[in-house]
């Protein structure tokens, strides 16, 4: 717990044997950007 979220870049072989580039988040679950919608689903100051 408390990682700081980075994103990095990775290489991926399709299927047809091409690499494909993709950026990807790490650590998505330690984002706090939700805590506000959390509160006002559940009522809570």
């Amino acid at each position: 717990m408390g990682r700081t979220p980075q994103t990095v870049v990775k290489v991926f072989t399709a299927p047809n044997g091409k690499q494909v580039k993709k950026n990807v988040e790490l650590f998505t679950w330690e984002k706090l950007d939700y805590v506000a919608k959390v509160k006002k689903a559940f009522g809570l100051r």
